[in-house]
């Protein structure tokens, strides 16, 4: 990228406030800065993931990247009991299970799975847009429950030869598996999802904020 100084000179901006613009940009990962030698546009091919946000395809558009998905399957099947256990509802009972390939600009980052209670989104199995749509939209405009809240766990991983050749990666590569719990504005669990990302192609971002004196 063009100096401090030529960016200064081209936007009529402060030298100072240049140097701040580069400094977020670093930060959030679409730039690299090298001491004494420069700043680099950052690989294109990685795709920063911010947990806690609600939406993987809202995600892709507010950084720029075209979001997509393949649907890998998608079933009504009897509830696992830590599948249960996380939704709160009895071992056994129906639940819809989709599982996706995410994409950003076409290169696959994600293989995630979503179970939700059958009972609660009647028909949602049969939804045929899958492939453009967001889930929690759906559950929003066509269900009326938003998703309001979410617990994340991540853990390092290796990814196996299956989730490896989905997401053309190789195999006994670093990844990171995340698990995940949504809730509705009543506080009720509504999905529990698990997602494999290949630690090559991603970043993840944090931001806390503490909300009182301790």
């Amino acid at each position: 990228m063009p100096s401090e100084w030529e960016l200064s000179a081209y936007y009529g901006a402060s030298r100072l406030t240049v140097r701040r613009a580069l400094d977020s940009l670093s930060r959030e990962g679409w730039v690299r800065r090298r001491h004494g030698v420069g700043t680099f546009v950052a690989n294109p091919r990685t795709t920063q993931i911010a947990p806690g946000k609600l939406s993987f395809t809202r995600q892709m558009l507010a950084i720029g990247r075209s979001p997509a998905s393949q649907t890998v399957n998608v079933e009504v099947i009897p509830a696992a009991p830590d599948v249960a256990a996380r939704l709160k509802i009895k071992p056994e009972t129906p639940v819809v299970s989709i599982t996706r390939l995410r994409l950003a600009d076409g290169d696959p980052i994600m293989l995630e799975t979503a179970m939700l209670p059958a009972e609660r989104f009647p028909s949602l199995e049969n939804m045929d847009n899958w492939t453009r749509g967001s889930l929690y939209e759906t559950l929003e405009t066509r269900y009326s429950t938003k998703v309001t809240l979410m617990d994340q766990t991540l853990e390092p991983i290796l990814l196996d030869e299956k989730d490896a050749l989905l997401l053309r990666a190789r195999p006994n590569s670093p990844a990171i598996y995340s698990e995940v719990v949504s809730y509705a504005e009543d506080g009720s669990p509504i999905e529990y999802s698990w997602s494999v990302t290949p630690g090559e192609r991603s970043r993840f971002f944090f931001s806390f904020q503490r909300s009182e004196q301790v």
